[in-house]
């Protein structure tokens, strides 16, 4: 949309145009206030302010007071880098601090100090957000900070009210002035819950001033209240659903206020005034509260005048120097952050970053996680096909994860990149240490790298984050595990779960785009908190190893001991409870107490393998079980998978499930748990089978299966519907790539003489 579509937050037209010459007649009466009130307040003090010598200050009170503000400006960036993150899932720095700073600007100017949040509104469209995000954020930011300011103020008026005893002119007006400040969140709360008492209010009071002449139509206003009120009832309500984290920029907005209200007594201190920390905090927020009505921006004229009574303590040219700093503090450096921001561009449409463009149509792409060959799971075979598949077509591909010592005698047709690392006690792998340095800068650089694809949250993760933002490359990460379920599964505590999970969004809040490996990854990230886009990548399945398949199958068995007159349900997977493999264990000891025409086999390996060994020992399964160990070869895989009548899988932990395609490769149909993330390929009946997650629900579906005469129609759709190879798979990725990031991604187009000569025309 170009800028003569825009609106700003009251639903009218912003013109190009008068939009600018508000800037600069902002800017303009920004230095008349400025000026204006420099010189009145040296001509108000009777006492010509004379200079200052060392032995008048105490400089460490001053670099507290200069602290304060530090403290201040900091929490504003945090807890709109909150808001914006959980709202919009990305990571914005400069959007951030931007949208920060000019709401603080922007509230200096206005009258009342509350105009920054149209402000912000009209700057988080026009940086690409999204109505929702662009209404809620600011709003819940000026929430935030007024209900922070209302827990002080009753907090000091009720424990030390002594501080204004003898003062008459403080008995009332803070007082008011409170309830001042209560109004504007109540009306937006109001009509975030109670829409229609308020637009009767709003409609009364609209229609009086329509008869007295202020406005002219009522019902045109009406909707422009209504237009903006919406926006901001999605940020209530998000606040509603999120108690913890509203709670959070409550906090975050309490520190705050605490760092502006305690400048006055560091300026007090620094030039030699007296009083305790306490009664002048209390005396500045009794002041806040009273000069709040003042119609001025940045409450101007009042807020001199009244904090002369904080600053009593002081005299001559040590008054007139406390309070400029104090109000160089609190005013004038958001107004000149402000102009900064404002004359930089901060309205201005986002400019993309120059990226690196290649000379040839291959690309660079460096691929991170956490773990690596030896060690196999999911995530690792999945990076491992992404690799070999796309170095077959052409692309310079390289692993980066932690140095270890048993990769040296591997051999892969790509790059690894062994990062410095350190040895976990306890642990069988390493974990990187969270350091960029010059030697993975200087790799990228002569490798050509153009995509950074993180496989991990974790260390590695954070490590491609820092590179791109270095090199001002795209970083790219999908989302494959349930994280949650891992942490609790390592530490039974349900908080420090919740806590690794937020840690986990924030990361992907960070990277340029999002992929899940299933649509069931994807809604398991958005339920831990994360609302930016994702783009749902799905695995594939490496193809079927040469020879003949009848062969292979035999060749396994044979290896591996299974027997020929047993129907195989097998397992492949990590040997850990949470794969729901003491329900398989529970359902083979209920399935053979009615039947004795199948075995269970588990092949694979994991920390919980003694566990589940001793389990089914305990339930006296004998031959009806089967452990084969971890089955590594990939022609006596696929036997394994030819040998299995059935693939039984009822995982709920995992988001995707490389088995179930492998199976399906082989002609062989999986049961998995009715709605489970892996489940999502499957239709009952047709190309596999689901039923609940309980060993009744799936001792019940697997004796209709043992029963079936159809099993091997079921197979032959499971092939026809589910395996994708990965070759398939890395071209898709390899095309995202492009599409994603097309101007780091393509080489340089050719154009010829003609159309040069076009372009100039």
């Amino acid at each position: 949309m170009n800028d003569a579509g825009k609106k700003d937050a009251t639903g009218e037209s912003v013109k190009p145009k008068k939009r600018k010459l508000y800037l600069i007649l902002t800017i303009l009466l920004n230095i008349a206030v400025v000026g204006f009130f420099i010189v009145k307040e040296i001509i108000a003090n009777r006492n010509e302010p004379r200079s200052i010598s060392l032995s008048d200050l105490s400089p460490y009170f001053l670099v507290f007071g200069a602290l304060c503000f530090c403290v201040a400006m900091w929490t504003e960036y945090v807890k709109y880098k909150k808001m914006i993150m959980t709202s919009a899932g990305k990571y914005d720095p400069r959007g951030v601090f931007h949208v920060a700073m000019l709401g603080k600007y922007t509230d200096n100017v206005t009258p009342f100090g509350a105009g920054g949040q149209p402000f912000q509104i009209h700057y988080l469209h026009k940086r690409g957000y999204s109505s929702g995000t662009s209404g809620a954020v600011p709003v819940a930011g000026f929430l935030s900070q007024q209900i922070a300011f209302i827990i002080i103020a009753i907090v000091v008026f009720i424990a030390n009210g002594r501080v204004v005893s003898g003062r008459p002119e403080m008995l009332v007006a803070p007082y008011v002035g409170l309830v001042f400040y209560m109004v504007i969140p109540a009306a937006i709360i109001l009509f975030a819950f109670l829409p229609k008492a308020f637009n009767a209010i709003v409609g009364g009071v609209l229609r009086l001033l329509q008869k007295m002449h202020i406005i002219k139509s009522a019902a045109e206003k009406s909707e422009s209240v209504n237009a903006v009120m919406n926006e901001y009832v999605t940020s209530i309500r998000e606040m509603n659903k999120r108690p913890f984290f509203t709670m959070k920029l409550i906090f975050i907005s309490l520190i705050y206020q605490m760092a502006i209200l305690s400048i006055p007594f560091f300026m007090i201190r620094a030039f030699g005034g007296s009083g305790s920390w306490w009664d002048i905090f209390s005396m500045t927020v009794f002041i806040y509260a009273a000069i709040t009505i003042i119609p001025t921006p940045g409450n101007s004229v009042a807020a001199e005048v009244s904090f002369s009574l904080v600053f009593s303590s002081l005299s001559g040219g040590l008054l007139f120097w406390a309070m400029i700093l104090w109000r160089a503090f609190v005013y004038y450096s958001w107004i000149i952050i402000g102009v900064i921001v404002v004359t930089g561009g901060a309205i201005s449409n986002h400019v993309k970053k120059k990226k690196p463009v290649p000379t040839d149509t291959s690309l660079g792409i460096a691929l991170f996680n956490d773990i690596f060959f030896p060690s196999v799971d999911g995530v690792v075979r999945t990076m491992d096909a992404y690799a070999r598949e796309m170095t077959k077509c052409g692309h310079s591909v390289t692993v980066f994860c932690p140095r270890s010592s048993r990769l040296k005698d591997v051999i892969y047709n790509y790059s690894v990149f062994q990062a410095p690392s350190v040895k976990l006690p306890g642990f069988a792998v390493s974990t990187a240490l969270i350091a960029v340095t010059r030697k993975e800068k200087r790799y990228l650089r002569e490798h050509h790298v153009n995509v950074l694809h993180a496989h991990s949250p974790f260390m590695m993760g954070h490590i491609a984050v820092w590179l791109g933002r270095k090199m001002n490359l795209p970083v790219v990460s999908t989302f494959h595990s349930k994280y949650y379920d891992d942490a609790l599964n390592i530490t039974h505590s349900k908080l420090l779960s919740k806590i690794l999970v937020n840690i986990i969004v924030d990361f992907y809040c960070k990277v340029d785009e999002v992929w899940a490996c299933s649509e069931g990854a994807a809604e398991t990230l958005r339920s831990y908190g994360f609302n930016g886009e994702i783009k749902v990548m799905e695995n594939g399945v490496n193809p079927k190893p040469d020879g003949d398949e009848n062969e292979l199958e035999r060749k396994a068995r044979e290896l591996l001991s299974l027997p020929a007159d047993k129907k195989i349900l097998l397992f492949v997977g990590q040997q850990i409870w949470h794969k729901n493999l003491r329900l398989i264990l529970d359902a083979t000891k209920a399935l053979g107490q009615s039947r004795d025409d199948f075995v269970t086999v588990i092949a694979g390996k994991g920390y919980d393998e003694n566990d589940i060994k001793k389990y089914a020992e305990s339930l006296e399964l004998g031959d009806k079980v089967l452990f084969t160990g971890e089955v590594t070869d990939k022609p006596t895989l696929f036997g394994l998978y030819r040998s299995a009548y059935l693939f039984f899988f009822p995982s709920v932990y995992d988001t995707s499930g490389l088995v179930i395609r492998e199976a399906a490769l082989a002609r062989v149909p999986s049961l998995l748990v009715k709605g489970s993330s892996a489940a999502y390929v499957i239709e009952d009946g047709v190309n596999g089978y689901v039923a609940e997650n309980s060993v009744e629900a799936m001792t019940a579906k697997l004796e209709e299966i043992l029963d079936s005469d159809n099993i091997a129609e079921v197979g032959e759709r499971a092939k026809e519907t589910i395996p994708i190879l990965w070759s398939e798979i890395a071209a898709r990725v390899v095309d995202r790539y492009r599409e994603a990031f097309g101007e780091v991604c393509e080489p340089p187009a050719e154009t010829d003489e003609s159309d040069e000569n076009e372009k100039t025309e």
